[in-house]
């Protein structure tokens, strides 16, 4: 990469990443209710597709074209992924429930708590629940779609050009995190009843991110399609906390919500990252020690063949000299 390349690159973020804020600080700051929510329903319905908008006017804005765009869906050699995508951020959130209740939970019953919310329906109700928020996160695809074509599809591919995967996927993780701030800011999230709020929920956010942008990222580049990522946003948003929301005493919630936030947004992708990392690792040492085998034995018939060629040179001469 040449030095006006590298410029033009660093140029092309920075225009995306203040597309991506402009609107989006506007919004939640302009519209907060100051209780962690918006007063207007269409400002709420639209802060997710500002990271998408801010891909497409970027690349008009600087020329830069269609480029690797990720809008195929390549599903048919995929499908294990996108099964992962729709069902993984529920199996996420059990986990999340069985982790919050040994921690902070402990002494209440959960299948009294899950009567109790459910206005006195258990298991029979939740699933319908469960079932109908998968449909509103198809609904709401979209969305998912406007984060995911902005943040994996367009940022961290750039940034990977700059540094390694990890390092631009903890960048991208940062963005993201300080891109939703106004909203922690009023209590989006994890509540404003915490030790060094607002601030040190805006810097949780962003460690949260991290692992998260790295699991999401990793869905993109292996399938090279944004949409399994878009679905596992969604079903993040609209599904992963219903077992938690439904088996939770309220009075814990609030007591440890900071604690909760962290847990349920980056409890189980810095798991699943940490061992991307390392089979990533595993595969690429296994790929070394091939390749440094397979040159090992070129060189090696390369050295047994050269006798075998000199011997028929020395015949050759030999029989010239007759």
């Amino acid at each position: 990469m040449t030095a006006d390349e590298k410029k033009l690159l660093i140029k092309r973020i920075g225009i995306f990443i203040l597309l991506c804020f402009i609107p989006n600080y506007a919004l939640e700051i302009g519209f907060s209710d100051h209780k962690g929510g918006l007063t207007s329903a269409a400002a709420s319905q639209t802060l997710m597709l500002y990271p998408a908008i801010a891909n497409i006017l970027t690349r008009i804005i600087t020329k830069e074209g269609k480029g690797e765009h990720y809008l195929k869906a390549n599903l048919k050699k995929h499908k294990a992924i996108y099964a992962g995508a729709l069902i993984g951020p529920l199996i996420v959130g059990i986990i999340n429930l069985l982790v919050t209740h040994c921690l902070f939970d402990s002494s209440a019953d959960m299948g009294a708590l899950l009567r109790k919310n459910l206005d006195g329906n258990g298991i029979d109700m939740l699933i319908p629940v469960v079932i109908s928020s998968y449909f509103s996160a198809a609904v709401f695809i979209v969305m998912g779609f406007g984060e995911e074509f902005g943040w994996r599809a367009y940022l961290t591919p750039k940034l990977e050009k700059l540094m390694p995967r990890f390092a631009a996927c903890a960048v991208t993780g940062v963005v993201w995190g300080l891109w939703h701030a106004p909203m922690i800011w009023y209590g989006y999230d994890f509540g404003i009843d915490y030790p060094g709020f607002p601030y040190v929920g805006i810097l949780a956010m962003c460690a949260a991110c991290i692992p998260l942008s790295y699991v999401l990222t990793w869905m993109t580049e292996k399938t090279r399609s944004v949409y399994p990522a878009a679905i596992c946003h969604m079903v993040i948003d609209t599904v992963m906390n219903l077992p938690l929301t439904a088996m939770t005493t309220q009075t814990s919630y609030y007591e440890h919500s900071l604690m909760y936030g962290i847990i349920v947004l980056g409890g189980a992708p810095l798991v699943i990252s940490i061992i991307l990392i390392i089979k990533q690792s595993i595969t690429k040492k296994a790929h070394e020690a091939s390749f440094r085998s397979s040159l090992s034995r070129k060189a090696c018939g390369s050295v047994r063949a050269e006798p075998s060629h000199q011997g028929t040179k020395r015949a050759f001469s030999t029989k010239r000299g007759e």
